[in-house]
C-alpha cells in the first residue's frame, strides 16, 4: 500500500512538472490583432489575421494568386490583358479567372515564361 501511494504521489508530480514544462516552453499566448481594415482596389475591404496580425489578402490578390498557379499547372489555354491591368485567363476546362494584375504585361511576362513546360498559351492586349 506505502509503494502504491508513493507511486501515485510520484506520478502526480512528473504530470504537474509536464504540463508547467508544456506551458513554459511551447505555451503560445493568444494573439488579439487591432482592428484595422485595408480597403482593396475592388472597394473590398479586409482585416487584420494570423499569428502575425497581417492583412488578409484582397480578393483580387487571391485571384492573381490563382491565375499564376493555373498557369504553372499549365490548365490555361489564354490570357486577355486590358490597359487598366485587368486580365481574364480562360482555363482548358472553360472556366474563366479574372483579376487585376500588380503591373502592366506580368501576365504576358508569365505566360511567356511557362511556354517550355506548358505549351503556347494565346495572349491578347488591347
Amino acid at each position: 500500500m506505502k509503494k502504491i501511494l508513493i507511486i501515485l504521489i510520484i506520478l502526480v508530480g512528473l504530470t504537474g512538472i509536464w504540463f508547467g514544462l508544456r506551458f513554459l516552453i511551447g505555451g503560445e499566448e493568444p494573439v488579439a490583432c487591432t482592428m484595422e481594415a485595408k480597403l482593396c482596389p475592388d472597394g473590398s475591404y479586409v482585416s487584420r489575421t494570423g499569428p502575425d496580425c497581417e492583412f488578409a489578402l484582397c480578393p483580387d490578390a487571391l485571384q492573381w494568386l490563382a491565375i499564376k498557379q493555373a498557369i504553372a499547372n499549365c490548365e490555361v489555354e489564354s490570357v486577355w490583358q486590358t490597359h487598366d491591368r485587368r486580365v481574364e485567363a480562360k482555363l482548358k476546362n472553360g472556366e474563366e479567372l479574372t483579376s487585376v494584375e500588380p503591373e502592366l504585361d506580368d501576365i504576358i511576362n508569365i505566360a511567356e515564361a511557362a511556354e517550355e513546360k506548358c505549351g503556347r498559351i494565346r495572349i491578347g492586349t488591347e
